[in-house]
């Protein structure tokens, strides 16, 4: 494998980027809009994703693809005003994802799904901010424009149920749409010749 990025390294890697950004969107966007519902948006953003992050790992084999993925999701949501606690999140969980992955060189199933179920709760960052340190995240959402009646919402079902449901549904969800990554790049992409 070589290890030097290359300016298509660099594209493959923005295109992959912006697709599970995409996918994380349509699968959690219905669960992020409803204060009552929000705290599921990891388990939606993990839904889609999946065959996307298996197919990304087989074309840009490189630890420094998934912490350019990192960067870039940081900094979209940090432009777009999303919480530090999910830009952060993100930043983080990819950059031990690409630890994770390289230690099998990107090439050990097991290892890209628990990579995969990493990269997923990521998003898990504003809400475990949420869940720690609420009086911070409440003053910080409120001064970026969050409604008081949206936080009051989901004050009133936050508690450590869903808080564990909403890391052991990650975990499932996630695995199981890296699971399907895998079947398809084995039954579909590599067929087709979009995945080695």
């Amino acid at each position: 494998m070589d290890r030097k990025f290359t300016v298509r390294d660099l594209i493959v890697t923005g295109v992959f980027s912006a697709l599970l950004l995409f996918c994380a969107m349509i699968g959690g966007g219905i669960f992020a809009v409803m204060p009552t519902l929000t705290f599921f948006y990891p388990i939606g953003a993990s839904v889609f994703a999946g065959p996307v992050f298996m197919l990304y790992l087989s074309k840009v084999p490189k630890r420094g693809a998934l912490v350019i993925t990192g960067i870039i999701l940081c900094t979209f949501g940090t432009l777009t005003g999303m919480h530090w606690g999910m830009n952060f999140g993100y930043l983080i969980a990819c950059i031990l994802a690409a630890v994770l992955a390289g230690m099998g060189h990107f090439e050990n199933k097991v290892l890209n799904v628990i990579t995969y179920v990493l990269y997923s709760m990521g998003s898990m960052g504003t809400y475990l901010v949420f869940f720690f340190r609420r009086d911070d995240w409440v003053s910080f959402m409120l001064k970026k424009g969050t409604e008081k009646e949206y936080i009051d919402k989901m004050n009133s079902v936050a508690g450590p149920k869903v808080m564990l449901i909403m890391i052991f549904g990650t975990i499932i969800v996630a695995s199981l749409s890296g699971l399907l990554g895998l079947r398809l790049m084995k039954k579909q992409f590599e067929k087709a010749g979009i995945a080695a």
